[in-house]
């Protein structure tokens, strides 16, 4: 029964409207030039108005007389001065206005009709249904021609808004509708009203679950993922640094033909930003425990503040605070491209990608191009994976310099500078050993990063360590190599220094490149070889990476080479070098 009454109201309400939109079209006709003596142009109220004796002398007469006259009438016309024609003018445009406004009244009191009968689900069989006046259809079908007619109009629809209550008379007609050879043809989709302008609309289903879900589930709120894996075949094992994160499976001297199928990296990046002046990251990453399991630690947990400095040259800058990468590593990884298969210098040996600190960051732009890129911050002086002891913190910062400026980040010509000053983490009662890491680098880039070439220069005081010597495979306590690594590299004024290259270029226009990686590093150069029966450091080493790399898609990387850690000097002392094949393979969203 509802159905039935529901369509009833619905034909009513569309036989309503169209003959409001025919009585628009026939006004826009009346509205087409013509004369005040055109009596065909008048609405017929409007002509009925002028009535007395020469009206009703005119509908007696036969039609070829009524036709003479209307000829008459035109030719009368065009000698009546230009004012009569415009006060015809503006009271055909009042009535196509008033018609204007009924057309939306009636279009808004449907769309309501319509939301009440979809939010209705199981109406009630006895549910009453209002009917439209069959005389309201009639009176929207004709053209008031003066105020008191316009008055009288209004009255008959007293369920529509007031005029006032219209918030738009403009479009009069809907999008889709056409009207034909000045007629009162309509083209609109079946089923289908023009919103009105105000209207209530059901929600959608998809819309109050959204509600529903609260602010974290509907704002700006982004999974990424982070995956690195690779198959590695020793073909010779040695004692050595680890060539890629602590999940890496390395082997001392003896091990040779060791091969195994590795998982170095499983980020879970989290992003959260309730606004455009924040964004918060939650990212924890695999490591292996002491039983040889892979399990999850935070590596990242930050929050960054954005739009500090307006629209100016720091436009971009952010302060961050947090668990979050210290300036050059990260840096770092992003202009080789090829974190998934190497480690960049510094951190390969002693400096951690992540401190708990807090930084400002970001590029300084002109007229559309970067020109300097700058990271500074204050951070503990332990990385994330051990507890800060120290009353003393490390300051960080970088400064690239782009001398002729880039539209794509760490593309052209560029060089950078990087500074560590800090301490090594001692309870406060214990006497602290200063801490300095420096590089300096120059690097070239296309803008579409096809080809790329780095040099860089290391420079350190009490930078590494002999645990950093053998974090993927060392000597056991007493033996003699661990001793002599600790003479090496004892004491609180040992200096490093080092320099390393690497680039890619890509092969044409096809998604092969070929990539390499050289590092030469001296531990300790204050170390004098003779104190110990020796002509030079046995601590000295050489790594050696490269292969080619293929692009299967934007997110996924696949890469195949060699790997070697080679003592310069040996001596009779370090053990054989550590030389291995790999397939590298990435995954990054």
């Amino acid at each position: 029964m509802h159905r039935i009454v529901t369509k009833s109201w619905l034909r009513v309400s569309l036989a309503l409207l169209a003959a409001c939109l025919s009585g628009v079209v026939f006004t826009q006709g009346a509205e087409k030039p013509s004369q005040p003596g055109d009596t065909s142009a008048i609405p017929a109220r409007h002509h009925k108005a002028r009535g007395g004796p020469e009206s009703k002398k005119l509908d007696q007469k036969s039609p070829k007389a009524n036709q003479k006259k209307r000829s008459d009438g035109k030719v009368e016309a065009k000698k009546q001065e230009p004012a009569g024609s415009a006060t015809e003018i503006a009271q055909l445009k009042k009535q196509l206005a008033l018609q204007q406004e009924q057309i939306t009244q009636l279009l808004q009191a449907m769309n309501k009709l319509q939301a009440q009968v979809a939010s209705t689900a199981n109406p009630p069989n006895d549910m009453p249904v209002a009917q439209p006046s069959r005389g309201l259809a009639a009176e929207s079908a004709m053209q008031p021609v003066n105020k008191a007619a316009a008055a009288s109009a209004s009255k008959i629809a007293p369920q529509f808004p007031s005029s006032g209550e219209v918030a738009s008379l403009s479009p009069v007609l809907p999008a889709d509708s056409v009207v034909v050879g000045g007629g009162s043809g309509l083209k609109n989709p079946p089923n289908i009203l023009p919103p009105a302008s105000g209207a209530p609309h059901p929600v959608p289903p998809q819309a109050q679950k959204q509600e529903k879900l609260g602010p974290i589930a509907t704002q700006d709120f982004k999974i990424g993922a982070t995956f690195y894996g690779n198959f590695s075949h020793y073909n010779e094992t040695g004692f050595s640094p680890a060539f890629q994160d602590s999940p890496t499976t390395q082997l001392g001297p003896g091990n040779d033909g060791l091969n195994t199928f590795e998982v170095t990296r499983g980020y879970i990046n989290l992003f959260y930003a309730p606004s455009d002046k924040v964004t918060l990251r939650i990212t924890p990453d695999i490591y292996r425990v002491s039983d040889g399991s892979l399990s999850f630690r935070l590596k990242y947990a930050f929050a960054d503040l954005q739009n500090i400095f307006g629209n100016g040259a720091f436009k971009k800058s952010k302060l961050t605070f947090g668990q979050t990468q210290e300036p050059l590593v990260d840096w770092e990884e992003g202009l080789s491209g090829y974190r998934y298969v190497y480690l960049v210098p510094w951190n390969y040996l002693s400096l951690s990608s992540t401190y708990d600190g807090v930084k400002l960051h970001g590029p300084l732009e002109w007229n559309g191009k970067e020109y300097l890129d700058y990271d500074i911050g204050v951070f503990n002086s332990t990385s994330f994976h051990h507890v800060e002891t120290n009353d003393r913190k490390s300051v960080m910062g970088r400064l690239t310099l782009y001398p002729f400026g880039t539209t794509a980040d760490r593309t052209g010509l560029g060089f950078t500078v990087f500074d560590d000053y800090g301490y090594n983490n001692t309870l406060p009662a214990v006497a602290s050993t200063a801490v300095n890491i420096f590089s300096l680098l120059a690097h070239y880039q296309t803008h579409d990063k096809g080809y790329q070439i780095a040099f860089e220069y290391q420079l350190g005081h009490n930078a590494v360590s002999a645990g950093n010597m053998f974090s993927g495979a060392g000597p056991a306590s007493g033996d003699p190599l661990s001793t002599l690594a600790g003479t090496v590299l004892g004491g609180r004024h040992t200096r490093q220094q080092g320099f390393n290259v690497f680039g890619h270029a890509r092969l044409g226009h096809s998604p092969f490149s070929l990539w390499g990686f050289y590092q030469n590093f001296h531990p300790n150069t204050n170390f004098s070889p003779s104190s110990v029966g020796l002509t030079d450091n046995p601590m000295d080493f050489a790594r050696t990476i490269g292969g080619i790399s293929y692009k299967v898609t934007s997110h996924f990387d696949v890469a195949f080479g060699d790997q070697n850690f080679h003592w310069v000097h040996p001596q009779g002392q370090t053990g054989p070098d550590t030389n291995g094949i790999v397939v590298w393979t990435q995954f990054n969203y």
